[in-house]
């Protein structure tokens, strides 16, 4: 997803790099706060419009990693937005918090930054996506989908009677892993409540296949 972004020399694991820069210098004894924003010329934000929703979702998880393994408490999700500011040149670009000190992360110049074909490292490369069984096995969610079930061809296998042959499916989508119940017997319930429809799991979510669950995490 991010081999490379069209009509910016700002490349997205800069991006990466930067909002983890700015997590790192917080104070990991007050809560902080959640919210960063990243400013982009008009020309820089409206290059990256094709991948935006990608590329938040990756720049949110990465964010929410680092916070929890360096014990920063926030009391609301991360979240991350781009904003046009047009006091920014073309190829510069600043991300900010309400604590962050604004001369510490004023705009840096990445105008020597050119636009390249080349593959480059993703930041979807530092998390996985994972299900932690009841018996503590961590299942790292890997391709583009995969099924949960009884039957011994399914990806994640119940040996459990209340489970379906092929109880539900996970896929992988621009938002973020999805599950979806395959018409099974006893349904699946995320949270203690009963899915009808194809659903968006989030970090924590608790998944009851049946008698059968599994936590859903992002590490």
């Amino acid at each position: 997803m991010f081999a490379r972004a069209y009509g910016t020399a700002i490349r997205p694991i800069s991006l990466g790099r930067e909002l983890l820069g700015v997590i790192d210098s917080m104070d990991n004894q007050s809560v902080m706060d959640p919210h960063f924003v990243i400013n982009l010329n008009a020309d820089d934000f409206a290059a990256f419009a094709d991948i935006e929703k990608h590329l938040l979702r990756e720049l949110t998880e990465v964010a929410t990693q680092y916070a929890e393994q360096n014990g920063l408490k926030h009391d609301l999700p991360i979240t991350v937005a781009l904003v046009v500011d047009e006091s920014l040149k073309s190829g510069r670009f600043a991300i900010s918090s309400q604590t962050a000190d604004t001369q510490e992360h004023a705009p840096k110049d990445h105008s020597k930054e050119t636009l390249t074909t080349q593959t480059i490292p993703a930041v979807q490369s530092l998390i996985n996506a994972v299900l932690v069984l009841n018996n503590g096995e961590r299942v790292v969610l890997e391709g583009d989908s995969l099924k949960i079930g009884r039957q011994a061809t399914c990806r994640v296998v119940f040996n459990d009677s209340n489970v379906s042959r092929e109880h539900a499916q996970m896929r992988r989508t621009a938002d973020g892993w999805k599950v979806l119940d395959l018409n099974s017997t006893n349904g699946i319930k995320i949270n203690g409540e009963r899915i009808v429809a194809e659903q968006l799991l989030v970090n924590g979510d608790e998944l009851a296949f049946g008698t059968s669950t599994a936590r859903f995490e992002i590490s």
